[in-house]
């Protein structure tokens, strides 16, 4: 019997595909439907698109969490839409194949005017009380690093609800224990995913998004600023776990199949709980890393910036996730490392 699925346009036992004809790929009902179709099946989701769409941050997000594989649809053949590599199968998006291949032509060179934004992501703790909100974490943090105040938002795009906190905090309690992730931006492009869940210490609150910053820099000094306030900021207006902001290229949020240069990680915050789980040794770390400790004597947070340059960015983080122990991380955090 031939069974026609409503929001599913092919799917085996191993994966299922979903083909968006649109130029701008939103986060809609449909899309949003066939990842959450994927992960209750156990299922590899596959988006189809041309090779002139642009995605959305959130479907961006949502395609990640979900292990989620993006494929070009072209005249000239079907092509990887993370790598640019021409590919005979689906299959071959989650195995190695042999040999050289083609790339489709947009991914062979870096884009001469680059544009850049600020990534976050923060996971921050609140007492499970009647009077808690959720909502204020995302927003203070897209502003502290130069973005505009969020004004609308919603569960699916398009959004169409104006920004409310009491709005956003009522959907995630109806969720609990495990809210479903809802979606903000602000006039300028900026943009936040929040999300909400139980656990044994009240609630945790995990927000990540962007902000356009213009065109590439040669110096990220000042990005590093940015950073370094954001953080700073949330360390002592909330209770967060652990933090972290990078920079990578992106043309106002959207990705698009093409090239982009490596995103580069910054700083990264440690709350007072991660400092106490972890049993850091501020004192000690301060002689490799460029360490600063926040907050109060007694409930310490650490704010680590990645300011070696001749170190290499990625490997001064690689190195401190090494040094605390990438595990201990992710049981401090709150959460489990799937």
């Amino acid at each position: 019997m031939h069974v026609v699925h409503p929001i599913v346009d092919e799917w085996t036992d191993t994966y299922a595909v979903f083909v968006a004809s649109s130029r701008h790929v939103l986060l809609t009902e449909p899309l949003a439907g066939f990842l959450d179709f994927t992960k209750s099946e156990g299922l590899k989701p596959i988006l189809v698109t041309g090779p002139e769409a642009r995605i959305s941050p959130f479907v961006s997000f949502a395609m990640l969490h979900a292990g989620g594989h993006w494929v070009l649809q072209t005249e000239d053949g079907v092509f990887d839409g993370m790598s640019g590599f021409r590919i005979g199968s689906f299959a071959e998006l989650w195995s190695s194949v042999p040999g050289p291949r083609d790339r489709w032509h947009t991914y062979t060179a870096w884009s001469p005017e680059p544009e850049g934004a600020l990534l976050f992501d923060l996971f921050a703790h609140q007492r499970a009380a009647i009077d808690t909100q959720v909502g204020h974490v995302g927003a203070a943090m897209v502003t502290a690093l130069g973005g505009g105040a969020l004004d609308i938002w919603g569960t699916t795009e398009p959004l169409t609800e104006t920004w409310d906190v009491e709005a956003v905090t009522e959907t995630a309690r109806r969720g609990m224990p495990v809210s479903d992730v809802m979606h903000a931006r602000a006039a300028d492009d900026s943009f936040c995913d929040i999300s909400v869940e139980r656990t044994k210490r009240g609630i945790l609150e995990h927000v990540k998004g962007g902000v356009p910053v213009g065109p590439y820099p040669s110096e990220p000094d000042e990005l590093m600023a940015r950073a370094t306030t954001a953080l700073t900021m949330a360390a002592e207006r909330f209770q967060p776990t652990v933090g972290f902001v990078s920079f990578t290229e992106s043309d106002g949020q959207w990705q698009e199949a093409r090239a982009n240069r490596p995103e580069l990680p910054l700083a990264v915050v440690l709350g007072p709980r991660a400092v106490h789980d972890l049993k850091l040794d501020a004192d000690e770390l301060g002689k490799w890393y460029d360490l600063t400790v926040l907050g109060r004597r007694r409930t310490p947070c650490v704010l680590v910036r990645f300011t070696q340059p001749d170190t290499g960015l990625w490997r001064q983080l690689t190195m401190f996730a090494y040094d605390l122990g990438i595990e201990r991380i992710y049981a401090a955090a709150g959460f489990t490392e799937n």
